[in-house]
C-alpha cells in the first residue's frame, strides 16, 4: 500500500503553550525554532538564518508573545539574551493533504485484543492521511508505558534485561525483539505490531520508540535518545532501533 504522494518538507509545527495550542506556519519562524534545540543568542540566530537583525527581532517577539519561546540574560554578556523553546512540541502538519488508501481489515474482529489493535492501526492511518504527524505525543505515550513495564521486568544483568524485554514484547504481542549490537545498542523488532500492514514508506513506530525510551531511561537513570532507522512500513525486514545515552547527561 504505497502513498499516492509523499510527504514534503514540514511547513507547520504545533505547540502546546500556557495560552493554548499554537500553530506556526511561517518559514522563518520554523527556521528559528529548528535552531532552538538549546539556548541560542539572537546574534547566532541572525547568522544562521541569514536574515536581518530587525526581521529576526520581530519574529522572536511574536514567538515570545505566543508563549512558544522565552529568553534569559546571557551569563557572559548581560546585554545579550539567550532564547529557548518554552512550549511543548506536539507535532507537525505537512503542506499538502496526504492521500493514502485506508488499511484493509486483515481479519475479522473477534476479541478485545484484535479490536484495540485495529482501532490503533486505523487511527494512526487517519492521522497520516490528513497530513498529521504527532510523533512527540506518541513517543511520550510509549515512554509512560515503558516506565510502567520496567517495574515488571525481572533481571540482574544487562543480558537478562534484554531477555526480559524480549519476553515482555512476545507476551504482549508487540513483536520479536533481537539484540543486534550492544555498542552501540541496537535492537531489532521482527513482526512489529505497531506498523503491521501500514506500508507508508516512512518510519512509524513512535509508540515502540517511547516504550524502549522509558525502559532504558529507568535502567540507566539518565535520558536516552531512541532512533528508528529501519521500519517494516518502509519495506525493511524489521524495525530497527538505536538507543544512545545523551552525552550532555553523562
Amino acid at each position: 500500500m504505497m502513498p499516492i504522494n509523499n510527504f514534503n518538507n514540514t511547513t507547520t509545527k504545533i505547540y502546546s503553550t500556557s495560552k493554548g495550542i499554537k500553530v506556526v506556519d511561517s518559514p522563518i519562524k520554523i527556521q528559528i525554532l529548528n535552531l532552538l534545540e538549546g539556548q541560542v543568542s539572537e546574534a547566532d540566530i541572525v547568522s544562521e538564518t541569514g536574515k536581518s537583525k530587525s526581521t529576526i527581532s520581530v519574529h522572536l517577539k511574536n514567538l515570545i508573545d505566543e508563549g512558544i519561546i522565552s529568553f534569559k540574560s546571557h551569563p557572559r554578556d548581560r546585554r545579550s539574551k539567550l532564547f529557548y523553546i518554552l512550549a511543548d512540541y506536539i507535532g507537525e502538519i505537512y503542506p499538502d493533504k496526504i492521500i493514502y488508501k485506508y488499511p484493509e481489515f486483515d481479519t475479522q474482529i473477534n476479541n478485545k485484543e484484535q479490536l484495540f489493535t485495529e482501532v490503533f492501526r486505523q487511527y494512526k492511518s487517519i492521522l497520516l492521511i490528513h497530513g498529521l504527524q504527532l510523533e512527540p505525543l506518541e513517543i511520550e505515550t510509549g515512554k509512560n508505558v515503558g516506565k510502567a513495564l520496567f517495574s515488571t521486568l525481572e533481571f540482574e544483568t544487562f543480558d537478562e534485561l534484554i531477555d526480559a524485554i524480549t519476553t515482555k514484547f512476545e507476551d504482549l504481542e508487540l513483536g520479536q525483539i533481537k539484540l543486534s549490537s550492544d555498542n552501540p545498542l541496537i535492537l531489532k523488532n521482527y513482526n512489529c505490531k505497531e506498523c503491521n500492514g501500514l506500508q507508508y514508506n516512512r518510519t512509524l513506530c513512535n509508540i515502540t520508540k517511547g516504550i524502549l525510551k522509558g525502559i532504558f531511561e529507568e535502567f540507566y537513570e539518565k535520558e536516552v535518545f531512541v532512533e528508528e532507522v529501519e521500519c517494516i512500513s518502509k519495506y525493511d525486514d524489521c524495525c530497527t532501533f538505536i538507543i544512545e545515552l545523551l552525552t550532555n547527561n553523562s
